[in-house]
């Protein structure tokens, strides 16, 4: 199914992305938004931008959805949130699309990363159904979890799936000492807290405020295809398979 915006929802998005911009500048304390440690290429709508551009703690409509999943035990409040995500949760490869009066006004690439604030639109909209890719349900899910204080990242990297290797994104966060594993494209409720698989390689991890390198690859060059719907139930028979 594809993902249409309408008109309305741009407005919104648009005034959110003068403040998202802000945001992100103030934090890197001096250093050019466009600077080339950061900058992702033709990931939106055909424009560089940094990449923590997609992590959005402080948008308003962000921080508001995330107050309904405060507890005071973070693993609840992790728990809740990605329940929320995946409750409706449906993967599929981009096809993004804003209209005006069932006009295309703008239309997203081959592989689109949208704000955090376009997801959560999609999912307002269509009462709670979302149809995402995996960076774009990572983004918000971190982006939720980091509004309440949680120490959560995007990963970009591969995920190796019966010997294949695919270009993914997940959220990592880390609590009680431990980092752990939330795999946004499964459709279904988190039982417990596990860690990360050795068959997901991360090149790199980021949040609104820091990336680190971890691999060292260049993810504006080394393209892995994207992991098909196909594969999903693939990746949850290994996810199932793991001690």
């Amino acid at each position: 199914m594809r993902r249409v915006i309408t008109i309305l929802a741009v407005l919104s998005i648009v005034l959110s992305l003068g403040l998202v911009y802000l945001g992100v500048k103030a934090r890197t304390s001096g250093i050019s938004i466009f600077s080339s440690l950061y900058v992702i290429n033709e990931k939106y709508f055909g424009e560089p931008a940094d990449i923590r551009f997609w992590v959005t703690p402080e948008q308003y409509a962000i921080k508001k959805q995330a107050e309904e999943f405060k507890t005071d035990n973070e693993i609840a409040t992790i728990t809740k949130t990605y329940n929320w995500l995946e409750n409706g949760y449906h993967y599929e490869e981009d096809d993004l699309v804003i209209l005006n009066n069932g006009h295309i006004v703008l239309r997203g690439g081959a592989d689109s990363w949208n704000l955090p604030i376009f997801t959560l639109a999609i999912k307002h909209q269509n009462n709670g159904e979302a149809w995402l890719d995996c960076e774009d349900g990572s983004f918000l899910l971190a982006s939720l979890l980091r509004a309440n204080g949680i120490d959560a990242w995007v990963n970009i990297g591969t995920v190796s799936i019966n010997g294949s290797l695919y270009g993914h994104a997940w959220v990592t966060v880390n609590t009680n000492g431990k980092e752990y594993l939330l795999e946004t494209t499964l459709g279904q409720s988190l039982s417990e807290l596990r860690p990360v698989p050795s068959f997901y390689k991360t090149a790199v991890k980021f949040n609104e405020k820091d990336v680190i390198a971890v691999t060292g690859e260049d993810i504006n060059q080394t393209i892995y295809p994207p992991l098909p719907p196909a594969k999903v139930q693939d990746l949850k028979n290994l996810l199932a398979s793991q001690p």
